[in-house]
């Protein structure tokens, strides 16, 4: 009975890693989640990203050793109290570092002010326990018109971020120009090229390297 309960077992993790692999994104998306929660062990990933279409697109898997050591959770136009669920969902899943990215969508399509921003910050931080936090703070757009508001709101994220000892990455400096995204960092003037991914890997990269000291 045992040897069938593991022969059946191993014949469905195989079955599991065979769709993941041949799947598109979403698919593998929910299978990884699946055996994080699940299953566990080498199934369980160091690193979990939450966060908005900016996060959703990055490939962080290039941050890993193995396909399963990085499970991106961000959705595309997720607002800080719907990143606030994706922590939450997340929460039975071991990891030793959760990355945060958000807050445009606040701000650019909900017209949420600065203040209202960092509380639903707080309210998102009290989703979180035990991990290492990284918070990729606002990157500028390409309308200047949004750049003081961004300012003031990255301002009191990092406020919020040193209170809890969360690590802060802000790319403003090498992504922008006085306040307004560089042409060859954004196709749209919100998203990332892959120019501007790679900079944001670099800058996790070095983030996760201190955070293990």
């Amino acid at each position: 009975m045992t040897f069938c309960f593991v022969v059946g077992a191993v014949a469905a993790a195989s079955l599991c890693l065979g769709v993941f692999f041949l799947s598109d994104g979403a698919v593998r998306k929910a299978i990884q989640f699946s055996l994080a929660r699940r299953v566990g062990g080498l199934f369980s990933p160091r690193l979990i990203v939450v966060g908005d279409s900016l996060a959703a697109s990055c490939p962080w898997r290039r941050l890993a050793a193995h396909p399963f050591a990085v499970l991106n959770l961000a959705m595309g136009g997720a607002t800080l109290k719907e990143i606030a669920g994706q922590i939450y969902r997340s929460r039975d899943i071991a990891a030793d570092f959760l990355l945060v990215n958000g807050g445009l969508n606040d701000l650019l399509f909900d017209q949420a002010e600065a203040r209202q921003i960092e509380a639903d910050f707080l309210a998102l931080s009290r989703r979180i326990e035990g991990r290492t936090v990284i918070v990729t703070l606002m990157p500028f757009t390409s309308d200047p018109a949004r750049t003081a508001h961004i300012v003031k709101a990255n301002e009191l994220l990092s406020r919020l971020c040193r209170q809890f000892g969360y690590c802060t990455v802000d790319l403003n400096a090498s992504v922008s120009v006085d306040g307004v995204r560089r042409p060859d960092m954004t196709e749209d003037g919100l998203h990332f090229t892959g120019a501007a991914d790679r900079i944001w890997l670099a800058a996790i990269r070095d983030a996760l390297s201190r955070a293990r000291i």
